[in-house]
């Protein structure tokens, strides 16, 4: 079998400061590629005939909503990881409910990133536990019961346990593969039902997969 391709990934960063920080995560990720790295997105997208990036990463300065677009008006079809200042938020979550990005919070740890990398790749949508939390502020002020339909977020581990409980993995295997404790998965399951709503593992892996957090 064909070794699977790394993830290309394009940074868009103002500072060189940031773009080094960026650049070392993807170089210390087996399965990335760093594509190219560049203050702001080069207007040969637009005409692009070469391979393109499979990811965008962009950390911009707070300049606003203008800026932090800029790149995904060039390139609107490529998945796209978000790091945002906290005065960007609104936009944040208007971004959040028009179109499928992952957005976190300029201070995500390396982990983080490269989890959110990963779900962009896959198509799904990433929120940092911040915004979801201003989201659901954001909401609740306009109208109350909206907010209630709003899922709390799931961290990136609990994240991983859901998928394996798709698996059909049990409690051992999921300590195992994780190297983690048996306690330690049934406290990320105790988690994961509470943030879904979830009244067993089999609802959860449902609502799971009906929010893009597992794909069957």
């Amino acid at each position: 079998m064909e070794a699977s391709q790394p993830l290309r990934i394009m940074i868009v960063a103002d500072s060189p400061g940031t773009r080094t920080r960026l650049q070392a995560i993807i170089d210390a990720h087996p399965a990335f590629e760093l594509a190219s790295s560049a203050a702001e997105a080069p207007r040969q997208f637009i005409d692009a005939d070469g391979p393109m990036p499979d990811v965008l990463l962009i950390e911009f300065e707070p300049r606003g909503e203008t800026a932090l677009k800029a790149p995904l008006d060039l390139a609107p079809r490529l998945p796209a990881v978000i790091l945002i200042d906290e005065a960007d938020r609104d936009w944040a979550v208007d971004a959040w409910l028009g179109e499928a990005t992952a957005i976190l919070m300029r201070t995500a740890t390396s982990a983080e990133i490269v989890a959110a990398i990963e779900s962009a790749a896959a198509g799904l949508v990433t929120l940092s536990p911040d915004l979801v939390a201003y989201a659901r502020a954001t909401v609740a002020s306009a109208d109350p019961r909206a907010a209630m339909r709003l899922p709390d977020a799931l961290t990136p581990r609990e994240i991983d346990v859901l998928r394996m409980l798709a698996e059909g993995l049990g409690n051992k295997q999921i300590a195992r593969q994780l190297d983690i404790s048996e306690h330690t998965v049934k406290f990320h399951v105790s988690s994961i039902l509470g943030k879904l709503g979830a009244a067993s593992r089999t609802e959860a892996v449902m609502l799971g997969i009906r929010q893009g957090l597992v794909m069957l």
